[in-house]
Parts: structure tokens; sequence; C-alpha cells
């Protein structure tokens, strides 16, 4: 297996106060990962950013500031590199005034650091992390030291460097920090309302990213506010779809099991999608098999794909539609007739098929012999048996 590198930065910072929360209600964490064997390009490529865009400079978000344009030109330079991001969202507006990590700054952080950390080493038994040495990112100092004394390996095989450079000297490091600044504006509601409608920073960026972990947790009702009487909208599927998700996660987001690893990746993928009403569109099985690859999963074939993760998901109650097109929660009406319409096509034709084949065969042996029910095959004789008495009554 290929050792990961974590490279993280942050956008925000630390404080209550209301002209603090006025301009900055978000702090933000992004962590690009990246494979060891692509580093080293990865670096050339950035080399050469910074010489033609940065006048050899560091590649930093404040540098582009509020210049959407550039910022536009730049990502459409870095998002084609083999890298993925991990973003962590906290909302201080959201944290209620009694919590510990909104009345104390070391209690914030060390809550920070252990989302991170946790994260990151369930997700990569081969980790390598590396943070900036800058001396005024309370974050990093922190992070640091809470690394330092929390490592410890998961399993026997686990292997983890911690690494803390001067971002001057780490192209990658100021990639996490245009990163972090980037995704400050898709969600930072100030900086948010600064971009040009005709740019859309998440649609630009959404196939880099492995998963948004937001805190505080909420159930977020706007998720489910949609134009009375449209057609393509069904609240109650929407609530149904997002709550079983939502419970199989919080279930199983510990395991251990690989395969229950897959299929909590998988679900965050979609969930994530399904949040946001501009993304709710079916995602391809080669896109959901590429992102788990990228995720150090491995590889798997389509069929294990759709048996040990897809099919072990909806074995578990969690509800995933699909169509050609590939598969996603639903939210409507007509998605869950999709996932139906596509069971019919496949299930329908392969038991006609089977109770031919048995047909035949009983009238083609002299004791007459149903294999139907010498074999207990019960559950696909009381399909078939359904089936015979609704063609005769319909």
């Amino acid at each position: 297996m290929e050792k990961i590198y974590a490279f993280l930065d942050e956008s925000g910072e630390y404080g209550f106060k209301d002209s603090v929360l006025e301009q900055k209600h978000l702090f933000i964490v992004a962590a690009v990962v990246v494979k060891e064997s692509d580093i080293a390009m990865i670096e050339d490529t950035l080399q050469g950013i910074s010489e033609k865009d940065f006048s050899g400079s560091e590649i930093k978000s404040s540098n582009i500031g509020g210049k959407h344009k550039r910022r536009v030109r730049i990502l459409g330079k870095v998002l084609p590199l083999p890298f993925n991001i991990l973003c962590f969202v906290v909302d201080k507006r959201a944290i209620f005034s009694e919590h510990g990590v909104r009345r104390n700054k070391k209690y914030f952080y060390e809550f920070l650091n252990n989302l991170v950390y946790k994260e990151l080493r369930s997700a990569y038994p081969m980790l390598g992390i590396v943070t900036d040495e800058v001396g005024d990112s309370d974050f990093t100092r922190e992070f640091s030291k809470y690394v330092q004394s929390h490592r410890k390996p998961i399993t026997l095989f686990d292997q983890e460097d911690f690494d803390v450079v001067n971002s001057k000297n780490s192209r990658l490091v100021q990639l996490a920090d245009l990163m972090a600044g980037t995704i400050s504006y898709i969600y930072e509601e100030k900086k948010n309302k600064t971009v040009p409608q005709d740019i859309n920073y998440l649609r630009m960026i959404e196939k880099k990213l492995l998963r948004v972990k937001f805190f505080p947790k909420s159930y977020d009702d706007s998720l489910f506010e949609h134009t009375e009487g449209d057609d393509n909208y069904c609240r109650e599927i929407a609530q149904v779809a997002y709550r079983r998700a939502e419970q199989f996660i919080q279930e199983n987001q510990d395991s251990t099991d690989g395969n229950i690893q897959r299929q909590v990746f998988t679900l965050n993928y979609l969930l994530f999608r399904f949040k946001y009403n501009s993304f709710r569109r079916y995602i391809s099985t080669k896109e959901l098999m590429n992102a788990l690859q990228r995720a150090n999963y491995g590889s798997m074939s389509e069929q294990a794909f759709r048996s040990k993760v897809i099919g072990s998901l909806r074995d578990r109650g969690v509800i995933i539609s699909s169509s050609p097109k590939g598969y996603k929660l639903p939210s409507s009406e007509k998605e869950i007739i999709d996932y139906f319409q596509h069971v019919n096509t496949v299930v329908l034709p392969m038991v006609h098929r089977l109770a031919l084949c048995n047909e035949f065969l009983r009238l083609g042996s002299s004791d007459n012999i149903d294999y139907l029910r010498k074999n207990g095959f019960n559950g696909l004789r009381v399909i078939v048996d359904a089936i015979r008495q609704n063609e005769h009554t319909s």
C-alpha cells in the first residue's frame, strides 16, 4: 500500500466576539491529500505556476484575494493535478455560548485537532502529515503539539510521519492554503457575496472534495426547501433518505472493517452531493469507484462495488436510487421510480427466464421434477407463482 501525505493549512481565526464573527464566522482547515509517488511532479508543476503567476513567491490565497478571475485562472492550472481535499468547517456562530470550545482557545484548538487528526488517521494507515511552521499560526502550533502527544498506531502495520515545514519551502502546503482560502469563498457568507454569479467555486472543485466535515453537525432544514409544487422534489422522500444515510454514517464511521469503511466513504460522497441542490444528480459508478481508489481504499471490480458497497448499504436500509446514469440519494418520487424501474427491468426478465427453464425441465423429465420446489428455493417459487397468477388475472 502506497503512503499518503496530507498537507494542511487553515483559513480563519479563533474568536467569538461579534466583531470577529461578523467578518469571519468560519474556521476552515483544508488537507490536500496526495500519493507519495506524485509529490515530486506536483511540486515541480506548482513551482512553474509560482514563477509564472506569483513572480516566484508563495502560492497563497491572500495573494489573490478578491480577484476572482485570477483565482479561477490559477485553479484551472492546479485542479488537473492528482490530489484530493479533506475539508473541516467550524461555524463558530452555531457553537452555543457555554460550550468549552467557545470559552477557551486551548479547548477550541484541541477539539479541532482531534477532529482533523482522527479523520486522517482513520482513513490512511500509511500517513505522512505536513503543516506550516509559521509562528503566528495558533492552529498549526497547537496541532503539532497534539499530534506529537497522541500519535499511536491503530494496527501493527500502521506507519505515520509528522513534519512541520516553512510554507515558503513547500508548494503543497501553499496549495493547501490556496484551497482553504478558496473554500472560504464558498461557505463564508460575507466573502461568498463578493463572488460573481458566473463563478461557482464549489462546482469547480467538487470532484476534488473527498469530504467536507461540518461542526456543529445539525439537521439543516434548508436542505429540504424547494418551490412548492415542484414535480422533481418530494420533501418526505428527501428527509427519509437523508436520515437513513446520516444514521448509517454515525453508527459505522469508526468501523475498522474495510468494506464498511468503503460504504461510509461512498455514502459520505453521495451525501455531500445531496446537500447541494445544484449537484443532486446521479453519480456514475466509475466516478464513485475512482473516488474510492483516490482515497486509498484500493481497486475493486464493478461487480464487487455493486455488491459489497451499494448492495450492502441497501441491505442496511440506506435508500439509494439508481438508474443507467449511476447512483444518488433520492429527493423525488421520480428517482424512487427510477430505482424501482431499474430493479423491474433486471429482476423480472431473470425470473421469467428461470420460470421458463424450470417449466421445460419439468416437461422434459419423466418424473416432472419441479426444481423450484425440490431444492428449497421457496422465495423464488413464491415470486414465480405470484407472477404467473398476475399474468392470468391481468
